[in-house]
């Protein structure tokens, strides 16, 4: 999980959120019957929050439409606060699995929000299980965000430990082979790793950005958050 940077909402939603609002709470309150959102709306938000994610669920960072389905999160839930269910703000790409367990429980505001908090600056990659931790010295309340957020969306399932580490150990040999010319000029196929590692689709963000972090390359990292806030691609 890494910080998302949200920009302003679409157009076409700022024209028919209020309307498509009003739908919902139609349909919440058992006076009208259909699905919380239209085929139109849907397609209009997908597109959008898929651009938000770099086409990653915002919590486990799997590829949409690879690893799972894209599913329309609504950081307060839609029962909880029909009011909310078009708000640009309150909604974010997840996959299937990080959004069922949540479903529409009421985690008054325990759940990290990537737009919001740094997802970095709390977490601690295990490098022996692939699971998640709370960094050291974070306080007790945030902590129990952090705990919280694993929990809902249950990162600390097996798939995904495992392609934590994967991804971990193949920067992890990267960064030995760049080290190993001293100084020199990369090859091919180093720049062409390179360019997988901080392209801001790759998966996995939170791994690459840690072991950069840990392996004495900050500036590597910071790259990629910037390569990440301004892809427009």
């Amino acid at each position: 999980m890494i910080r998302l940077q949200r920009g302003p909402a679409h157009g076409r939603l700022n024209m028919h959120s209020a309307a498509w609002t009003a739908r919902w709470r139609a349909i919440h309150g058992g006076t009208q019957n259909g699905d919380w959102a239209t085929p139109t709306a849907k397609e209009l938000l997908s597109t959008e929050l898929r651009r938000l994610s770099r086409g990653k669920c915002a919590y486990c960072e799997g590829l949409l439409g690879v690893t799972s389905y894209l599913e329309i999160e609504h950081y307060i839930a839609k029962t909880v606060k029909p009011d909310l269910a078009f708000d640009w703000n309150n909604l974010l790409p997840v996959c299937r699995l990080c959004n069922g367990k949540k479903s529409n429980i009421d985690h008054k505001g325990l759940l990290l929000k990537p737009d919001r908090d740094d997802p970095e600056s709390v977490l601690w990659l295990n490098p022996d299980s692939g699971e998640l931790e709370t960094r050291v010295g974070v306080a007790p309340a945030l902590r129990r965000r952090v705990e919280r957020t694993i929990e809902l969306c249950d990162l600390q399932r097996g798939l995904l430990c495992t392609k934590r580490i994967e991804v971990m150990n193949k920067t992890i040999r990267w960064l030995e082979r760049v080290s190993a010319l001293g100084g020199g000029p990369l090859d091919r196929k180093l720049r062409d790793e390179w360019a997988e590692l901080s392209n801001p689709h790759s998966e996995y963000k939170f791994v690459i950005r840690h072991v950069l972090e840990i392996k004495g390359e900050p500036r590597l990292a910071s790259y990629d958050r910037v390569q990440f806030e301004f892809f427009t691609g």
